[in-house]
């Protein structure tokens, strides 16, 4: 006996397995998203944070939403890193090869730097400036230990700007 199987059942199956394949990004893609989510690492939270330090009268309450906010997004950065999107797939990245290779201490630089301003936040909403001064330093020393310095500059896990 043949069994039909009902439209809508399978249209939905359908639909499906096509969501599965238009969900799947080529290594360029993930490269650029890559990219895009690192630029607003310092452009949508840690930007602000630095001009406002940089005042006599910081607003921490700004501080402390950006910090989190930025320590969230973060927590998204690691999964962009997958292997196979290296330079030597997609010549446009700017991650080493350090970063597949010693993948345990990009984590935990990654962690680091997530953790650095995640207490950024805390100790903003606690209204202690000289805490939060010295989170920020922290926080900086934790970008640097990928990055080395500005967006121009190379470092551990990163290729110099050409």
């Amino acid at each position: 006996m043949i069994r039909l199987v009902p439209v809508p059942a399978l249209t939905a199956i359908l639909l499906l397995l096509a969501g599965q394949t238009s969900f799947a990004q080529t290594p360029a893609q993930i490269v650029k998203e890559r990219q895009d989510a690192m630029e607003e690492n310092w452009t949508g939270y840690f930007k602000d944070i630095a001009q406002t330090l940089r005042t006599d009268s910081p607003d921490l309450a700004m501080v402390a939403t950006k910090a989190t906010q930025g320590s969230e997004h973060l927590k998204k950065i690691r999964p962009l890193f997958p292997p196979g999107t290296g330079r030597d797939v997609v010549p446009t990245t700017r991650a080493k090869p350090e970063v597949w290779t010693q993948r345990a201490e990009f984590d935990a630089a990654l962690t680091a730097l997530i953790d650095a301003s995640a207490t950024l936040g805390e100790d903003a909403k606690k209204g202690d400036l000289t805490k939060v001064k010295a989170d920020w330093t922290e926080t900086a020393k934790a970008c640097g230990a990928c990055h080395g310095g500005p967006l121009k500059s190379g470092g551990k896990f990163r290729f110099e700007k050409e």
